[in-house]
């Protein structure tokens, strides 16, 4: 005669056993699924430049860590500044794990500022992660030395507002609104245009990579041509800079913070790595994995070391909470935002 205390103690080890075998065999299939199959990375920019340099050096060794050794291709969608490859994978690629995005970190925004032709939402799609967050590196806004503010209470004192150029980055835009500086912006030059302009006086400032600052103008800061006057990209004070404010230590309230934490998120992504909505989570995990194996392999890492290009990733998970959060950003401080920025 049974006993109903052995009978579901009989059942409830059916019913693991049962969802044991369910899991091994789906762990199985993950496993089993990339064999034989082409994994194609779509870079939203041109061939050779710098989003496709470490996306073709992650085509080389991401086999290795894929279970089944798929091979890896490369294809380039540069167009729009890369907002075509960016509604490509988003709306257009498999989502069975087969096809990867590279991004423009720039367009990542774009939905956020109310840019129509952004057929994507950020936080829906799997990051995979990126190999480069700008850990070494920061965005400086600096103004000519020769100018008597020497403070961030000075550029903010009323007054004749200083003549600062543009290329169109959203961090100098952005200056007014989320800190309060007294300052004109002047759009519309390019890179190079604007640095002869700063060095002949026709404008008094401008925003720009510090590692550009150092490599390609370091007789800026031998001659003291100019003055660093805050730091974008960092939550504490960059090394190289260490008498140098940050923008979050910097803004006075809440929505001063948010704007600054918006315009600064593409910083960190680098060279983001994702694919579409819609992938089955076993596979995001597998390539996530995969990913991050491929970044700490030694191969991968001396090749990007010889091409000159920044190594410091960060992992998927981390840039999908990043994403979450943006997704979240308020509607007053998405308003002030756009209209910075002329959307």
């Amino acid at each position: 005669m049974s006993h109903p205390q052995q009978n579901r103690t009989l059942l409830a080890g059916l019913s693991t056993a049962l969802l044991l075998a369910a899991a091994s065999t789906s762990a199985a299939a993950g496993d089993n699924f990339f064999e034989g199959k082409t994994i194609k990375i779509i870079v939203a920019g041109s061939t050779g430049g710098a989003y496709d340099i470490p996306a073709r050096a992650a085509a080389r060794y991401l086999p290795k860590y894929i279970p089944g050794k798929p091979t890896v291709i490369v294809q380039n969608m540069p167009a729009a500044g890369g907002m075509v490859g960016i509604n490509h994978v988003y709306n257009v690629s498999a989502k069975d794990g087969t096809e990867i995005g590279v991004f423009n970190r720039n367009t990542i925004l774009a939905p956020l500022a109310g840019i129509k032709e952004a057929k994507f939402d950020i936080d829906k799609f799997n990051w995979l992660g990126t190999p480069a967050s700008y850990k070494d590196d920061a965005q400086v806004f600096m103004i000519r030395s020769s100018l008597p503010q020497k403070t961030v209470a000075d550029l903010r004192a009323p007054g004749e507002p200083l003549n600062i150029g543009n290329t169109g980055t959203a961090i100098t835009d952005i200056l007014p609104k989320a800190l309060g500086l007294n300052i004109k912006v002047i759009r519309g030059y390019t890179s190079n245009k604007l640095n002869m302009a700063l060095e002949q006086g026709e404008v008094d400032g401008r925003t720009l990579a510090y590692a550009n600052v150092v490599g390609i103008y370091p007789h800026w800061i031998k001659d003291g041509l100019v003055r660093f006057m805050i730091v974008f990209g960092h939550e504490k004070r960059f090394p190289p800079l260490p008498d140098v404010p940050t923008a979050r230590e910097l803004a006075r309230d809440p929505q001063e913070r948010a704007l600054v934490a918006l315009v600064e998120a593409p910083l960190s992504l680098g060279t983001p790595f994702a694919l579409p909505p819609g992938v089955p989570p076993e596979r995001v995990e597998v390539l996530r994995k995969a990913f991050m194996s491929t970044m700490n392999d030694p191969e991968y890492k001396a090749e990007i070391a010889n091409a000159k290009m920044e190594y410091s990733p960060r992992s998927g998970a981390e840039i999908q909470d990043d994403m979450a959060r943006l997704a979240q950003t308020p509607e007053d401080v998405l308003k002030i935002y756009r209209a910075s920025v002329g959307f």
